[in-house]
C-alpha cells in the first residue's frame, strides 16, 4: 500500500476499534460470547483514548517501515507459491505451509512479513513490562511502535505481496509448455493496483479530514473505487471481522493472513491468464481487503495491548 493508504487504514482502526467488536470472532472462526465483546469494548475505550492523544505521530509512525527503516524486500512480503504454478516448485522452497488442505511454499528470500510482525508486538510487550520498572519507554513510544506495526500487517493483505509471481526467484523454472515468463505477471500491476487503492482513499481522507490534502490535489471528487473504501463507524462496524487473539497465536495468524493474500492474487492473477489483473469485481475485492486490513489492524492492536 501506499502512504495516504496506510495513514488512512490505521486512523479507521483507531475510529473503528469500539464498534468492530460486532463482529468478533474467535480465531476458529465462532462468534465470540457476549462476555469476550464486553471485554474487547472496555478495553477499546482505553486504547482509543490513549491512540487519539498520539495521533500526531500516525502519519510518520506508519509510513517509517517504508520511508525511514526501508526494510521492504525483507519484511514486507511473504512469497508463497503452489505446486501447480511451477514445475521445480520444491528446489526453491524454504518452507511449507498448509491451509485447508493445500500447500503453500515460501520461496528462499522470498520475506519475512510474518515474523517481523511477531517479533515487533513481542518489542511493544517487553516495552509495557520495562515501563514498569523505568521511565525509558513512555506511552508515547510505545504508541509510535504500535502505529508502526500496523504498516506490516497492513501489507500483508496486498495480495502481490504474498505471491512470487511478483517477483522471480533465482532458480525458477516454469512448465515446459508455457512461456519462459508464463508464471509471473508483470511488476507494473502491482504499482498500478496500489495506485488505484491510494487514488480512491485520498478524497475520502480528505473530506473526512483524517488526511491532509497536499497542495490541494486531493480534494477533488472520488476516485472511481472510493465507495469500496468508505466507512462509517456505526453503519459499516459488522463487516469488520476481529479476532480475538492469544498473544502466542500472532505468528501463525499472520501466515494466515498471507496464505488468503496469495489465494486472492490468485482470484486477480490467475494461473491461466496472468498477463493483466482480471478487474470485473475489483470494487468487491477492494472493499474484502481494506475490511480484513482495517479488523486485523485492531485485532494485533487488542491483543498486544490486552497482554498488558
Amino acid at each position: 500500500m501506499k502512504h495516504h493508504t496506510h495513514i488512512y487504514i490505521a486512523k479507521k482502526a483507531i475510529e473503528m476499534l469500539i464498534d468492530s467488536r460486532e463482529n468478533l470472532k474467535y480465531k476458529s472462526g465462532r462468534s465470540a460470547s457476549s462476555e469476550r465483546k464486553e471485554e474487547w469494548l472496555h478495553a477499546a475505550k482505553d486504547l482509543r483514548r490513549i491512540m487519539n492523544s498520539h495521533m500526531d505521530s500516525i502519519t510518520e509512525a506508519s509510513w517509517a517501515p517504508d520511508d525511514i527503516l526501508n526494510d521492504r524486500s525483507t519484511f514486507h512480503t511473504f512469497k508463497l507459491y503452489t505446486e501447480e504454478e511451477f514445475t521445480d516448485f520444491e528446489a526453491f522452497a524454504k518452507e511449507t505451509h498448509e491451509k485447508d488442505g493445500e500447500k503453500f511454499y515460501r520461496a528462499k528470500g522470498g520475506g519475512g512479513l510474518p515474523y517481523k510482525v511477531d517479533h515487533l508486538a513481542r518489542m511493544i510487550n517487553d516495552m509495557f513490562k520495562l515501563r514498569k520498572f523505568n521511565d525509558s519507554f513512555n506511552m508515547r513510544n510505545i504508541m509510535y511502535q504500535m502505529f508502526l506495526i500496523s504498516h506490516y500487517i497492513v501489507d500483508a493483505h496486498v495480495p502481490m505481496h504474498c505471491d512470487i509471481r511478483d517477483d522471480k526467484p533465482k532458480g525458477a523454472k516454469p512448465y515446459k509448455d508455457k512461456p519462459s515468463d508464463g508464471e509471473y505477471y508483470k511488476k507494473k500491476h502491482h504499482g498500478d493496483i496500489e495506485t488505484i487503492w491510494e487514488k480512491a482513499v485520498l478524497p475520502v481522507g480528505v473530506g473526512e479530514k483524517i488526511l491532509v490534502p497536499e497542495k490541494g490535489k486531493e480534494a477533488g471528487k472520488s476516485a472511481k473505487y472510493s465507495e469500496a473504501v468508505k466507512y462509517n463507524f456505526k453503519k459499516d462496524a459488522g463487516e469488520l471481522v476481529t479476532t480475538r487473539l492469544e498473544f502466542g497465536d500472532i505468528m501463525d495468524y499472520m501466515i494466515d493472513l498471507c496464505i488468503e493474500s496469495k489465494k486472492r492474487s490468485l482470484r486477480l492473477f490467475p494461473v491461466d491468464h496472468n498477463d493483466k489483473p482480471v478487474m470485473d469485481d475489483f470494487g468487491e475485492f477492494t472493499r474484502e481487503i481494506f475490511s480484513h486490513a482495517i479488523g486485523n489492524v485492531a485485532s494485533i492492536w487488542m491483543c498486544i495491548w490486552a497482554k498488558n
